[in-house]
């Protein structure tokens, strides 16, 4: 546990004095999954950006997971006072690499806590209470996406910065989520499209259950998770306007 602390302890120095990600070497780097994720918590805890609402999914891709030498996704925290509504003004002075992904996002009806009993993403399907079209924000502090360690990513709490929501999506119990159609509008650049299965926000949802309650962590009623972009990172710059739309449903926007 005390190795954790130290990590977590250098993670939060590094972040207050803006320095550019690097990967975690030496004595400071985890030797497990396990450990990463107790210097995650530490992170959280003490980095002085209040109480947990949520958690964020990342590297949800195979290809994603080769580059970072993992064979799973990974999970991070989200905090109560990062989660900001549609139409949320970025200042890009308060982030230090700031990257932007599109998401889908789902508000849970019930505490899920742990169990013996691995769940699937049909019997989580009575916990979810809505779901929006959403931003993540990402600090990768200016990372090199080449050479990344994902141990080291974990650890900083999986570069988690916040979540800009749009409206609830109506009747989403009578939809097919993964056959969804999302577009990304941005400035005047031809549209982007991409399907909601290529994130399968459900299995997202699936995974993160089931890796905290692995680590005795429940999810709270109300918890926010983010469940993988459809689409490739992008970093706004200022001036910058953002729309993303799943289908004709709902929106979020971002300026």
């Amino acid at each position: 546990m005390r190795k954790a602390i130290q990590i977590a302890e250098n993670l939060i120095s590094q972040h207050k004095e803006r320095k550019r990600f690097t990967n975690l070497t030496d004595e400071l780097r985890p030797t497990s999954t396990e450990e990463a994720y107790l210097a995650q918590f530490e992170f959280q805890a003490n980095c002085s950006r209040g109480a947990l609402a949520g958690f964020k999914i990342g590297l949800t891709s195979v290809a994603q997971q080769k580059l970072c030498g993992i064979d799973s996704p990974i999970a991070g925290g989200i905090f109560l006072k990062e989660i900001y509504p549609s139409t949320h003004q970025i200042r890009l002075e308060d982030y230090h690499g700031l990257g932007i992904e599109f998401e889908l996002a789902l508000k849970i009806s019930k505490d899920i806590n742990p169990s013996e009993t691995k769940f699937s993403s049909l019997n989580l399907l009575s916990y979810i209470d809505s779901i929006y079209p959403a931003f993540e924000l990402i600090i990768d502090r200016n990372a090199d996406y080449q050479i990344l360690d994902a141990l080291s990513l974990i650890a900083d709490n999986a570069w988690s910065a916040g979540v800009i929501l749009g409206n609830p999506i109506p009747n989403w119990e009578s939809l097919q989520i993964n056959e969804l159609n999302s577009t990304l509008y941005w400035n005047s650049e031809p549209a982007l499209r991409a399907q909601i299965k290529s994130a399968n926000p459900l299995r997202s949802l699936e995974w993160v259950v089931n890796h905290l309650g692995k680590m005795g962590q429940k999810i709270p009623k109300d918890s926010l998770i983010m469940t993988g972009s459809v689409l490739q990172t992008r970093k706004p710059l200022k001036g910058d306007k953002i729309t993303y739309k799943i289908e004709n449903l709902s929106k979020v926007e971002v300026a």
